[in-house]
C-alpha cells in the first residue's frame, strides 16, 4: 500500500509540473499540444499526433519541386511511415506553381494532398516560392490551407512556421513583412519560457539582401536557444550564426545534381530527436543516413571554388567535312591551388564511340598545368551516342580533416562545324519573316506535331537569329511566366570557343544571354532579373501557323567577350509546348544545364 501511495504521489507531482497555462484564444488539442485554432481551412492535415511513443521524434521534408523528379517524394512518404515520427514538418516548395491557372493549381494541390494523406501522422504545410508567387496562388493557399504562417507549442518546444514569400517577390528575394514581424514578436513575447525555439521557413534569408524585417527577427532570437531550418537552394549546408545552428536542407524530390553527400546534393528526410539540450539531428538519405555535418560551410567554400573555376577544359572535335573515323580532343588541367591536386579519369565508351585516354590517373603539382589528349574512334554501329568521360578531382586542404572530391562528367562526340554566314540583307525586327531568305536548321517536337525552323547570321553591327514555330494549338496569355505557356527560348554564348564549349549554363546562363519569348507577352524581360545587353532586342508574334520570333545581339557585346577578332557563337534553341496543365520542353541541342545530357561544345557556329 505504501508503494502504491508513493507512485501515486510521484505521478501527481509530475502531471502538475508539466501542466501549462494555455495562451489566450488557444485550445488543448492533444496532450502537451497548444495551437491557435483557425476557422475553416488550416495548414495541417490533422492534430491527432502520433505520440504514442515515450520519445519525442519528428521529421522534416524539404523541397519537392523546382523541377520535381517523379516518385521521389512518395518514396519519402513510404519511408516516413516506416520511421513513424510523431509528425512531419515541411520547408515549402510543395507544388510547381508559378501560374495563375486555377485548374492547374488545384490539380497540383490535389496531387500533393494525396501524397501527405498517405502519412500515418500529421503533416504541417509551409509555403515556398513555388507555392505562393502571385495573388491567385496566395488566395488559393488561404482557401485550401488557411494561414501562411503560424506556430504551436509541443512538449514546451516552440515551433514557428514562417512565410518567406509573404510579399510574393520570388526566388532569391524572400522577405518578412511588417505584419508577419509583429506576429513573430508577439509569439516570442508570449512564449519566453519554452525550452527551445525551432523556426521553419523556405528561403534562407540570411543569404539574401533586402529581406525587410528578417534581420530584426534574428535579433529577437539571439538571446534564446533556437535552431533554424530552410530549403530553397536544393543543397545542404550547415551554418553557425546568431549563437545557433542554421540549416539549408537539400531535396526531397526537387531538382538536384545528386552528386552525393560530399557535394551536399541528395534526397533526404531529416530526423529530429528533441531533448532539453536541443535538437539531435540525423539526415536520413533515402538510401542511407548521415549526421548534420555531412556538408559544412568550409567544405562548401572549397567545393564552390572548384565549381566556379573548372580545372578541366576540353577542346571539342569538330568535323570539317566527310564522315568521322577517328580524332583526338585536347584536355587541359589547371591546378591553381597551393597544394597538389589528384585527377582520375574514367572513359566510358558508348555503343558508337570508343574513348582512349593517354593517361587515366595523375597528380598535378601546385600552381601548374597538364595537357593530355583522348582519342575518339568510331565503331560504325550506325548510332550517334556520345561517350562519357568522368573525372574525379580531389585534394586535401590544410584546414579540413577530410579530402575534398569534385566529380565531373563530360559527354563528348564529333560535332558538326556549323557556319555563321555574313549577310548583305537588311534585317528589321518587325515580326515579318520575309527579311529571312533561309531557315536552314530545323527540328521536330511533340512527336512531330511541332516543327521549329531557325536561322542565324551576322553583319557589321549585329548577330541576328530567328525561328518559325509551327504549332496549331497556341497557348499564350500576355501575362504570367513565359515558361508557363507556349514559348521559344534562345540561348547564346559569346564567350571564347574553349570557354563557351565548357559552359553548363550555370545560374541560368549567368555568363551568357538567355531569353524566353511568347507571342502575347509585351514586356520582354530576361530570367533571374538580368537585363538585355545594351543594343539587344527581340520580338515574338503570333502567325497563322503558330508564331515567329527574331532577335539581334550587338557585335560590341561579342567583342567584349572575345575581342575584335571574334570567331564563334554558341546557340541553343528550345520550345515549351503547353498541353493542358503539362508543359513539355523540347531542345535543339541537349540542354547545357543538364549535367547528364549536355554535350561539350554542341551548337557552336563558326564565323565565316
Amino acid at each position: 500500500m505504501r508503494l502504491l501511495t508513493l507512485l501515486f504521489a510521484i505521478t501527481f507531482l509530475f502531471s502538475c509540473s508539466t501542466t501549462k497555462k494555455l495562451p489566450k484564444n488557444s485550445d488543448r488539442i492533444a496532450d502537451e499540444l497548444q495551437i491557435q485554432k483557425t476557422k475553416g481551412a488550416a495548414p495541417w492535415t490533422s492534430l491527432d499526433l502520433n505520440n504514442k511513443s515515450d520519445k519525442f521524434h519528428f521529421a522534416i521534408v524539404t523541397d519537392r519541386t523546382g523541377g520535381h523528379r517523379e516518385g521521389v517524394f512518395m518514396d519519402a512518404v513510404n519511408k516516413l511511415n516506416l520511421l513513424q515520427p510523431e509528425f512531419v514538418m515541411s520547408v515549402g516548395d510543395l507544388i510547381e506553381g508559378y501560374t495563375e491557372d486555377l485548374d492547374a493549381l488545384n490539380l497540383q494541390w490535389d496531387e500533393f494532398d494525396g501524397f501527405v494523406q498517405k502519412l500515418d501522422m500529421p503533416f504541417f504545410y509551409l509555403p515556398g516560392n513555388h507555392d505562393i508567387t502571385n495573388q491567385v496562388m496566395e488566395d488559393l493557399w488561404k482557401k485550401r490551407l488557411g494561414p501562411s504562417y503560424y506556430h504551436f507549442v509541443y512538449h514546451n518546444i516552440l515551433f514557428l512556421a514562417l512565410n518567406s514569400e509573404d510579399q510574393k517577390r520570388g526566388a532569391g528575394r524572400g522577405s518578412i513583412s511588417d505584419e508577419q514581424f509583429a506576429y513573430v514578436k508577439k509569439v516570442l513575447t508570449e512564449n519566453q519560457n519554452v525550452d527551445w525555439t525551432l523556426l521553419f521557413m523556405h528561403q534562407p534569408l540570411w543569404n539574401q539582401k533586402d529581406t525587410k524585417r528578417w534581420n530584426e527577427v534574428e535579433q529577437l532570437l539571439k538571446e534564446r536557444k533556437h535552431t533554424v531550418y530552410t530549403g530553397h537552394e536544393h543543397r545542404y549546408v550547415k551554418y553557425k550564426r546568431n549563437n545557433a545552428n542554421y540549416y539549408v536542407l537539400a531535396t526531397t524530390g526537387g531538382a538536384s545534381g545528386m552528386r552525393g553527400a560530399k557535394m551536399g546534393e541528395f534526397d533526404h528526410v531529416v530526423w529530429i530527436t528533441m531533448s532539453k539540450e536541443g535538437p539531435i539531428m540525423a539526415n536520413l538519405l533515402l538510401d542511407g543516413i548521415y549526421d548534420d555535418s555531412v556538408f559544412t560551410e568550409k567544405m562548401r567554400e572549397h567545393i564552390e571554388k572548384l565549381g566556379k573555376h573548372n580545372p578541366i577544359q576540353i577542346t571539342p572535335y569538330y568535323i570539317e567535312e566527310g564522315d568521322f573515323v577517328q580524332g583526338s580532343v585536347q584536355i587541359k588541367i589547371t591546378n591553381d591551388e597551393n597544394i597538389p591536386m589528384h585527377v582520375k579519369f574514367d572513359e566510358n565508351s558508348s555503343i558508337d564511340l570508343i574513348g582512349i585516354m593517354e593517361k587515366t590517373s595523375m597528380t598535378i603539382p601546385p600552381n601548374s598545368v597538364k595537357i593530355l589528349s583522348m582519342k575518339m574512334q568510331k565503331r560504325h554501329f550506325g548510332h550517334d551516342e556520345p561517350l562519357e568521360l568522368k573525372a574525379f578531382v580531389s585534394f586535401k586542404p590544410d584546414n579540413l580533416q577530410t579530402t575534398i572530391e569534385y566529380p565531373y562528367i563530360f559527354r563528348l562526340k564529333p560535332l558538326p562545324k556549323y557556319k555563321l554566314p555574313k549577310t548583305n540583307r537588311k534585317i528589321i525586327l518587325d515580326g515579318n519573316s520575309e527579311d529571312w531568305h533561309d531557315f536552314k536548321y530545323s527540328y521536330t517536337a511533340n512527336e512531330g506535331e511541332m516543327t521549329v525552323n531557325f536561322s542565324i547570321c551576322y553583319d557589321d553591327n549585329y548577330v541576328y537569329f530567328a525561328a518559325k514555330v509551327r504549332d496549331t494549338d497556341l497557348k499564350s496569355y500576355g501575362s504570367g511566366a513565359a515558361w508557363a505557356q507556349d514559348n521559344i527560348g534562345f540561348g547564346i554564348s559569346a564567350l571564347p570557343m574553349t570557354k563557351s564549349a565548357m559552359s553548363v549554363g550555370r545560374q541560368w546562363y549567368k555568363d551568357e544571354f538567355y531569353q524566353l519569348l511568347t507571342p502575347k507577352t509585351k514586356d520582354v524581360k530576361t530570367v533571374q532579373y538580368r537585363k538585355f545587353p545594351d543594343g539587344a532586342d527581340m520580338i515574338c508574334v503570333a502567325t497563322k501557323y503558330g508564331y515567329f520570333a527574331e532577335g539581334k545581339l550587338p557585335i560590341s557585346y561579342i567583342e567584349e567577350k572575345q575581342g575584335k577578332n571574334w570567331k564563334t557563337i554558341r546557340l541553343q534553341v528550345v520550345v515549351d509546348d503547353k498541353d493542358g496543365s503539362e508543359i513539355n520542353r523540347y531542345w535543339w541541342q541537349p540542354n547545357w544545364m543538364d549535367k547528364q545530357n549536355n554535350i561539350v561544345g554542341s551548337g557552336m557556329f563558326f564565323r565565316e
